[in-house]
């Protein structure tokens, strides 16, 4: 599977009916069976939970982890006991854009500390999870691809803190500042579109 691919299923966790969690949550997820393996896909800020979520950004000690971001942290955490029991013992991976991708990471390492490390993590448009470099340490050995598109924002905040990996840039800006427009999961679907094709 493709970029690409993994980028389709952060779009579908949008609108189809979670197979975990409320969807009138931040904490919410489908779970779909590919080529590539099983994928746990989570979606994006939707609603006033989500939004919830992304504001609450006290860093928490979480051992081996380090500080992660609160509202994140517990988004996952809500949901963590169903998203084990759906896997069993299938290697999974994580994939998510925006509040999703963000989920996908904290999974990713949860996942890692339990001895159970991802086959990899798709993390469209993340957020920064954690200020200080115990996550990136942690899923080092993990394959962690992060796409940022154009001149979106979403990956700098917050501000002074880090990624679990280092980000792959992707797409033309729409504008060129830092911005929300380029932040949709339509636009990275269309940035990782092959060449002449739309």
């Amino acid at each position: 599977m493709t970029p690409r691919d993994f980028a389709l299923l952060a779009e579908e966790a949008y609108s189809a009916k979670p197979d975990i969690g409320d969807p009138n949550s931040a904490s919410r997820a489908i779970v779909r069976q590919t080529a590539a393996g099983l994928v746990v896909a989570f979606p994006g800020t939707d609603n006033a939970d989500c939004w919830g979520a992304d504001f609450d950004v006290v860093p928490v000690a979480v051992p081996g982890m380090g500080d992660v971001h609160r509202g994140f942290l517990e988004a996952w955490q809500a949901i963590a006991t169903q998203v084990t029991a759906a896997i069993g013992d299938q290697p999974v991976t994580f994939v998510g854009h925006s509040l999703g991708a963000a989920i996908s990471l904290v999974a990713a390492a949860s996942f890692t500390l339990a001895g159970k490390p991802p086959i990899a993590v798709y993390a469209f448009e993340p957020p920064r999870v954690s200020p200080n470099l115990t996550i990136r340490t942690l899923l080092s050995k993990v394959p962690v691809h992060l796409y940022k598109n154009g001149n979106d924002i979403v990956p700098d905040v917050p501000f002074g803190w880090n990624h679990a990996a280092l980000l792959v840039h992707i797409g033309t800006p729409l504008l060129p500042l830092p911005n929300i427009r380029d932040h949709a999961i339509a636009r990275v679907i269309q940035a990782l579109a092959p060449a002449g094709t739309a």
